[in-house]
C-alpha cells in the first residue's frame, strides 16, 4: 500500500510540475488573447505580456492595414491576466468590440482609425505608436 502511495504522489507531483511548466511558459511569452480581421483585410488583435514585476501584464490592442505596419493603442500597463478576448464584428458599421469578461473593453473603427477605451470612456483617433517594420502580435510591444 505505501507503494502504490508513493506512485500516486510521483504522478500528483509530475502533473503539477508539468502543469506549472506550461502556465508559466504561456503566460511568459507576448501572446495575442483575440483577434479579427475586417473586410478589407485590417488585421486587428488584442495582445498581452508580462511584466516581470509589481505591474503584472501589459495590454495593447494593435492593428494593421494590408501592406501596413502595426499600430497600437494604450490599454493599460498595470493589467490582470486575460485568458482570451471575444470579438464582435460589425461589417455595416465597420467596428470590432473586444469583450472582456462579457463587457466590451474596446472598440475599433477600421475605416475611422478610432480606438474606444470603454474603462476610461475615451476616444483615440490614430493610433499611438507605429511598431517597427519587422514586428509581430508575438512580440513585446516594447521592442524598436
Amino acid at each position: 500500500m505505501q507503494f502504490i502511495n508513493r506512485i500516486i504522489l510521483i504522478l500528483a507531483a509530475l502533473v503539477l510540475t508539468t502543469w506549472i511548466g506550461v502556465l508559466a511558459h504561456h503566460v511568459s511569452e507576448p501572446r495575442v488573447v483575440g483577434s479579427a480581421t475586417a473586410p478589407d483585410g485590417t488585421e486587428m488583435c488584442v495582445v498581452q505580456e508580462f511584466n516581470w514585476g509589481a505591474e503584472p501584464f501589459t495590454t495593447s490592442f494593435v492593428y494593421r492595414k494590408p501592406g501596413g505596419p502595426w499600430e497600437r493603442f494604450y490599454y493599460d500597463h498595470q493589467d490582470e491576466y486575460w485568458a482570451s478576448s471575444r470579438v464582435a464584428i460589425d461589417t455595416n458599421s465597420q467596428q470590432v468590440v473586444f469583450f472582456r469578461n462579457g463587457s466590451p473593453a474596446m472598440t475599433f473603427q477600421w475605416a475611422k482609425l478610432s480606438y474606444t477605451l470603454h474603462r476610461r470612456n475615451q476616444i483615440i483617433t490614430n493610433a499611438q505608436w507605429r511598431m517597427p517594420d519587422n514586428w509581430s502580435p508575438k512580440q513585446s510591444v516594447y521592442q524598436n
